[in-house]
């Protein structure tokens, strides 16, 4: 497990943010051309709201240790 996964994890809670922003545009611009389509803006900005909320929380910037064969780990209070 390398670089990869810790980069694909900060991506993914980058794209989260982004998707909570393009939702919260989509439903602002929605309100923009009529207020008569609130109760469709409000519905595209929570699906947006839970797709971004999802992917910023499956995304992680940790990642294991690749620990070498033979490696000895400290021993505390022996």
């Amino acid at each position: 497990m390398g670089y990869e996964a810790y980069e694909a994890g900060g991506l993914m809670k980058v794209l989260g943010g982004l998707v909570i922003v393009i939702g919260l545009g989509l439903a602002g611009y929605l309100l923009y051309l009529s207020l008569n389509n609130w109760v469709f803006a409000l519905v595209l900005f929570v699906i947006f709201l839970v797709l971004g909320s999802v992917m910023v929380s499956r995304g992680g910037y940790t990642r294991k240790q690749n620990t070498p064969i033979g490696r000895v780990d400290d021993v505390h209070g022996q």
